[in-house]
């Protein structure tokens, strides 16, 4: 387990805060994951205008894009709130 639950745990924020650098590079790989879906989606698009079943790909590539772009946030969020004094 990567983080603690603070329910479970009385110094799991502290260990959670000491951790959250591991945050960054999840936030590096969702991007990374985030740009390889927008790039491959691009030549797939214009394929698909010549055969309509490439768009099943290019609606794949469209939801992984999405999702990184979720989980990016996501990790960056925490990885703000985690650095909160409080």
């Amino acid at each position: 387990m990567l983080f603690k639950s603070i329910a479970a745990d009385a110094d799991a924020l502290e260990y959670n805060r000491r951790n959250r650098g591991l945050l960054l590079a999840y936030a590096r790989r969702w991007a990374m994951i985030g740009l390889a879906c927008a790039g491959g989606m691009e030549p797939l698009a214009v394929l698909a205008r010549a055969e309509p079943m490439l768009s099943v790909p290019t609606l794949g590539l469209e939801i992984g894009f999405s999702a990184s772009v979720c989980m990016l946030l996501l990790s960056i969020a925490v990885y703000v709130v985690l650095g909160l004094d409080g």
